[in-house]
C-alpha cells in the first residue's frame, strides 16, 4: 500500500519571541506521540572514504555534542502553528526542520511558523552545528506525527525511518547527509544505498560525507534504507525517490 501524506510548507522567515503567542486553539488534531529513537553513532578515529566511477564520498568528522532540542508547543491545528523550541548544550545551531521528508526549512531562531494540512503531517526538527551539518544526538530531534482530520494515522512511530537532508537543490559544495530514526547501521546490518549519476554505494556508517569528483554540475542523488540482504525496508521515507542537485560554480 502506498502511504500518500499531505505537506506541511513553511518558509525561512524567521519570528522573534516578541511577536509570538501560542495559540490555544485546536482544530480536531491528533498529535502522535511515539516512541521513536535515534541511536547515536559511535565516536571513532577511522576516516570512511567510499571511491566508484571517479566519486569519492569522504566521511566528514564531527565534534561530540550534547545538544538537546525539545518542542514545547503543545497545541496544534489545520493552518499556520506557532512552533517554540528550547535548545540546550549548543551556542551556535540552526533548526532544520522536514515536513513529510519533503519541505526543508532551516532557522537560526527557536520560535518559528509552520502549516499543517488535512491530513497526516509527520515533521522532524533537528539541530544542526555551525557547518550546517546535522548533530545526530538522541537528544538533538523532534519527531512527531500531527494527525488533521479525520484520518488514521499512516505513520508508524516504532518502524525504522531515513529522513533525507542533504545535499540541498543548488549549493556551492556538495555534502550528503540524512537522519536516521529506531535503526543504525552496520556493516552486518541494515545500511544506506547512496545512487549518484547512476553510480551506487553502500554505506554503513551514519556519518556526513564530502562529494567530490562529480562530472557535471547538474546530478542526481537517491538514497534508501536497506537491510542486510540488500531489500528495501518498509516505511514512507525510507526511498526517497531520485533527487537533483546542481554545484554552483562560484568562480565566474
Amino acid at each position: 500500500m502506498v502511504l500518500m501524506f499531505l505537506i506541511s510548507c513553511g518558509g525561512d522567515t524567521e519570528i522573534t519571541n516578541d511577536s509570538v503567542q501560542n495559540d490555544s486553539t485546536q482544530t480536531n488534531v491528533e498529535t502522535v506521540v511515539g516512541e521513536a529513537k535515534v541511536i547515536e553513532p559511535v565516536k571513532d578515529e577511522e576516516v570512511v572514504v567510499l571511491k566508484k566511477d571517479g566519486i569519492t564520498l569522504t566521511e566528514i568528522k564531527t565534534e561530540e555534542s550534547e545538544a538537546e532540542l525539545t518542542l514545547n508547543t503543545k497545541k496544534f491545528k489545520e493552518g499556520g502553528n506557532h512552533l517554540t523550541f528550547s535548545v540546550d548544550g549548543v551556542s551556535d545551531y540552526n533548526i532544520s526542520y522536514l515536513a513529510n521528508n519533503y519541505s526543508l526549512s532551516q532557522f537560526s531562531s527557536d520560535v518559528f511558523e509552520m502549516e499543517f494540512l488535512y491530513g497526516n503531517n509527520v515533521f522532524l526538527a533537528f539541530l544542526t552545528d555551525k557547518n550546517n551539518i546535522a548533530i545526530k544526538s538522541n537528544k538533538g530531534s523532534v519527531l512527531k506525527n500531527a494527525v488533521v482530520g479525520d484520518m488514521e494515522n499512516m505513520f508508524d512511530m516504532n518502524q525504522p525511518h531515513l529522513f533525507y537532508y542533504l545535499p540541498k537543490e543548488s549549493g556551492v559544495e556538495s555534502i550528503l547527509d540524512f537522519y536516521l530514526a529506531n535503526t543504525t547501521l552496520a556493516e552486518s546490518g541494515n545500511k544506506v544505498k547512496v545512487t549518484i549519476n547512476q553510480t551506487e554505494f553502500i554505506i554503513n556508517k551514519w556519518a556526513a560525507y564530502q562529494l567530490s569528483g562529480l562530472p557535471k554540475p547538474d546530478n542526481t542523488i537517491r538514497i534508501q534504507l536497506i537491510d542486510k540482504e540488500g531489500n528495501l525496508i518498509e516505511g514512507p521515507f525510507n526511498d526517497s525517490g531520485e533527487r537533483s542537485f546542481e554545484l554552483v560554480n562560484t568562480s565566474s
